[in-house]
This record gives C-alpha cells, structure tokens and sequence, in this order.
C-alpha cells in the first residue's frame, strides 16, 4: 500500500532485495540438501533401506525426493538466466528491446513460479518423509 505523500519505503528496497536474496538462497540450500541427504540416509543404512524396498513405496519415495531437488535445480537455472538476461541488458537500449531479454524480464517478475516450486518441492519431502516414517514405524510396531 502505497502512503498520500509517496512510496516511504523506496530507501529500503535493496535492503528488502538482499533479505529475500539470503532467504531464497538459505531455503533452497536446505531444500537440496534434505532432498539428497534424505534418500542417502535410508538408502546407505541396510535395515532402513530394505524396509523402505520392501514396503511397495520405495519407487514413490525416491521419486518424491527427486522431484523436490529437481524442482529446485530448474528454479535455480531459471533465476539464473533470468539474471543474466537482466544483467546483460542493464544500461544497454538495444539489448533491452530484444524478444529474449522481455521473456526473461517477464519470468523474473513472476514471482508465483518460485512459490509453486517451493511449495511442490516442500510437499514431495513432507510426502517421502511420511511415507519413510510409516515404514519404519509400523514394520517396527509389527515385529
């Protein structure tokens, strides 16, 4: 929302930039690192791993997990070329009436892409890791 008198938050825009850089940064260090970290976890322990084999899910499992990480690879090659594009075209006329450097201009303001593949990212885990800890919970809680 915009004040009567002016945007009164101008001064702080590359403050805001730099907070949503190290958030966007931090999450998807931590969304990889649990999408690779997960799978590694149960699939290099024996027992977990030939539970999780034979429970039925472990295909769906290791999917979900690829999935996340995967979503997290192509947002980041989106962002980067999004960035790129901006880069090359700063300061430069010709550059910024190119189709390409408006298709990137585009996406990069398209801020619902990140939040769909975050979201999807997040619920593939949530998902695996459930399916993870029913396996293990309820083969346990049988034997």
């Amino acid at each position: 929302m915009q004040s009567q008198a002016g945007d009164l938050d101008a001064g702080q825009k590359e403050g805001h930039f730099q907070n949503y850089a190290d958030y966007s940064r931090t999450l998807r260090a931590w969304l990889v690192a649990y999408g690779i970290g997960g799978p590694v976890l149960f699939l290099t322990t024996d027992k977990v791993s030939d539970k999780v084999a034979s429970s039925g899910d472990g295909k769906g499992i290791v999917f979900a997990f690829l999935l996340g990480v995967g979503l997290q690879i192509a947002l980041a090659l989106i962002n980067k070329w999004g960035a790129w594009h901006m880069y090359v075209g700063a300061g430069d006329k010709l550059y910024q009436m190119r189709f390409r450097y408006c298709l990137w201009g585009f996406i990069n303001k398209q801020s619902w892409i990140d939040f769909i593949m975050d979201v999807t990212s997040i619920a593939a885990f949530v998902w695996a890791t459930w399916r993870v800890l029913n396996v293990l919970l309820v083969t346990s809680a049988v034997q």
